[in-house]
């Protein structure tokens, strides 16, 4: 297992730190309306141990094994917009990447606008772009399957839509609760896994616990792992002018 895997860069200015087959699919109950809306309803309170409102704010510190490291704020506004503002190193102070419901841009000191960011390109690295941005599936994603085994609950998800990040996920959950356990992303076609997060650490944070450290294993990289550590998670408004993309340069 490769464990000291440095953090990369995504062409222009991202920074990476950031199947079901036969057998696996005979174990998912695809299900019809009543019991997706179960799951549904499931997702939904998955969701919630990860964003404290509609409208909230918190630091996050990405490290891979190597103890290299990036600091960002990330600002969420109606659930469906994301704002990652990258404080340190001085290397990255400044840089910003905005998530719309499934549009994203990204934008670098120096340069002219935000650039747009394909879907493909939210993927790449261990932790992804979207993967910082985003803090509910339920948005974006539609559960088609269940399987309960013992404590815990598989969710097999699709995307509602074009446009999404990934286009399948498996987000296994606490069945008692709905508390998110570790979510396994897909490639397009369904065939590979890409990456793991394990969501841990969970900590009493605005009224419920949360997990305030979000492993990732890199399949594609021999298992490379990376961290997501979150602190100083508070219920705050942001602008709305903050997520549009022309507004990206004034922002500092």
């Amino acid at each position: 297992m490769n464990l000291h895997r440095p953090i990369s860069i995504v062409p222009l200015l991202l920074p990476a730190l950031f199947r079901l087959t036969g057998a696996a699919a005979a174990l998912v109950l695809l299900l019809d309306g009543a019991a997706m809306a179960d799951g549904q309803s499931l997702l939904r309170k998955a969701d919630q141990f990860r964003a404290p409102g509609d409208n909230f704010v918190f630091d996050v510190q990405l490290s891979d094994v190597a103890n290299k490291q990036i600091n960002m704020t990330v600002r969420v506004r109606e659930k469906t917009k994301g704002l990652v503002l990258y404080t340190a190193p001085k290397t990255f102070a400044g840089r910003s990447i905005l998530y719309t419901g499934r549009n994203m841009w990204a934008f670098v000191p120096g340069t002219r606008r935000a650039l747009r960011i394909a879907p493909q390109q939210q993927v790449l690295g261990a932790v992804s772009s979207a993967d910082v941005a985003r803090t509910v599936f339920s948005e974006d994603y539609k559960v088609v399957g269940t399987n309960t085994s013992g404590k815990n609950t598989e969710l097999t998800l699709v995307a509602a839509g074009k446009g999404t990040a990934y286009a399948r996920i498996v987000l296994t959950v606490q069945t008692s609760d709905a508390r998110p356990l570790s979510a396994d992303f897909y490639s397009a076609n369904g065939s590979h896994r890409l990456k793991t997060l394990h969501f841990e650490k969970y900590k009493q944070v605005l009224g419920m616990p949360r997990p305030m450290q979000v492993r990732v294993v890199d399949h594609l990289d021999g298992g490379a792992q990376s961290v997501m550590r979150y602190s100083n998670m508070r219920i705050e408004n942001t602008p709305p002018a903050w997520f549009q993309p022309s507004y990206l340069d004034k922002l500092k």
